[in-house]
C-alpha cells in the first residue's frame, strides 16, 4: 500500500507527499512521485523506511512550507539535484550547485573504462574539464582501495566547478589537486625552452568529458538541462567537436610514451572523434556503449 491509497490530512506528510506528487505530475515530471518523496525525506531528514512509519505524522508549518515551495521550484523544472543539493555518482554522495553540471549516470561509464585502463601502478592522472570532479575524484577513490597512490589533477575553467569540485575533494576525502586551467593552459610552465614536457611531467592517463553539444542542438535538450545547467559546461560549438579537436591535439604533448586519452562522447560522435584521435598518431582505438546500448566513450593509447 502506498500513500495515495490512504486518506491523511493536508498538514501530514503523507499528505503533503500526495500533493507534491500531483504538482509534479500535473507539470510533467518523469518521476514525480519519487521525487515528492525523495524532498519529503530531505527536509524530514528521515530515511525511507521511517519516513513511512510516519507517514500520518503532522509537519510543522515551517518545514511544511519549504517542502512546498520546493516542490514548486521543482515544477517549473528546476533541477532536482541541485534543488536537494546532491547527487550520486559511482555510489559516491557529491555536492551539487547552480552553475556546475550535474553529474549523470552514463558518465560511470568514462570512470569503469579509465580504470579498466589503468596499469598495476601508480601513475599520473589528469582530469580535464572536471566540473563537479565526479570523474577524478571516483577514479581516485576507487584505486586507493585497490592500494595505489596516483598523483592526479582535476581542471576546469570555471571558478564555479573548481570551488565545487574543491568542495566535494574535501568531503570525500580524496587525494587531487584541483586547478585552474583553460585545457593544458596550468602545465604549459613544465616545458623546456623546446616546448617540449619532460618525460616525468607528462600524464599517464588523461580523461575527460568535455562540453560535446552542438550549439544550435542546445534550444532542443530538456528543459531541465537547457534552461538551468550551464552552458559553458555543454556548449562544444557547431559541431560539437571544438574541444575534442583541441584536446586531441596537444595531448601529444602532454602524455607519454603509450599513455592512454578517454573521453566521454555524444552518440553520434564515435566516427568523428576516433578519426581526430588517428591523425595524430593514436592507436588501438576502443569504443564503449551505455546501458542504452549508444555510443558513449572513446579511447586510445599514443
Amino acid at each position: 500500500m502506498v500513500e495515495s491509497d490512504i486518506k491523511y490530512g493536508e498538514k501530514t506528510i503523507g499528505g503533503l507527499i500526495i500533493k507534491g506528487s500531483k504538482i509534479l505530475s500535473d507539470a510533467g515530471i518523469e518521476n514525480a512521485k519519487a521525487e515528492a518523496r525523495l524532498m519529503m525525506a530531505e527536509y524530514t531528514q528521515k530515511d525511507m523506511a521511517s519516513l513511512y512509519a510516519g507517514l500520518k505524522d503532522v509537519l510543522d508549518d515551517f518545514t511544511a512550507m519549504r517542502y512546498m515551495k520546493s516542490i514548486k521550484k521543482r515544477a517549473k523544472h528546476y533541477p532536482f539535484q541541485y534543488i536537494i543539493g546532491y547527487t550520486y555518482f559511482m555510489d559516491y554522495k557529491f555536492i551539487c550547485r547552480e552553475k556546475v553540471l550535474i553529474p549523470r549516470f552514463d558518465t560511470e561509464n568514462l570512470v569503469l573504462h579509465a580504470l579498466e585502463l589503468s596499469p598495476g601502478k601508480d601513475i599520473r592522472v589528469l582530469d580535464m574539464c572536471t566540473g563537479s570532479g565526479c570523474i577524478g575524484i571516483s577514479y581516485n577513490l576507487i584505486r586507493n582501495k585497490e592500494g595505489y597512490n596516483d598523483e592526479i589533477y582535476l581542471t576546469d575553467i570555471s571558478d564555479d566547478a573548481l570551488r565545487l569540485a574543491e568542495d566535494n575533494r574535501k568531503k570525500l576525502r580524496a587525494d587531487v589537486k584541483v586547478l585552474k586551467s583553460d585545457l593544458f593552459e596550468a602545465f604549459e610552465p613544465l616545458a623546456a625552452e623546446n616546448g617540449e614536457i619532460p618525460e616525468n611531467d607528462r600524464f599517464d592517463l588523461i580523461i575527460s568529458n568535455p562540453p560535446y553539444i552542438r550549439t544550435k542542438a542546445i534550444n532542443n535538450l530538456i528543459k531541465d538541462v537547457r534552461d538551468f545547467e550551464p552552458r559553458l559546461a555543454l556548449d562544444g560549438s557547431m559541431d560539437g567537436l571544438d574541444f575534442y579537436r583541441r584536446i586531441i591535439k596537444d595531448a601529444r604533448r602532454f602524455l607519454k610514451e603509450d599513455g592512454r586519452l578517454a573521453f566521454e562522447i555524444g552518440s553520434d560522435q564515435y566516427m568523428a572523434v576516433s578519426d581526430l584521435m588517428k591523425k595524430e598518431g593514436f592507436k588501438h582505438i576502443k569504443k564503449l556503449k551505455d546501458m542504452s546500448g549508444l555510443d558513449r566513450v572513446v579511447s586510445g593509447v599514443l
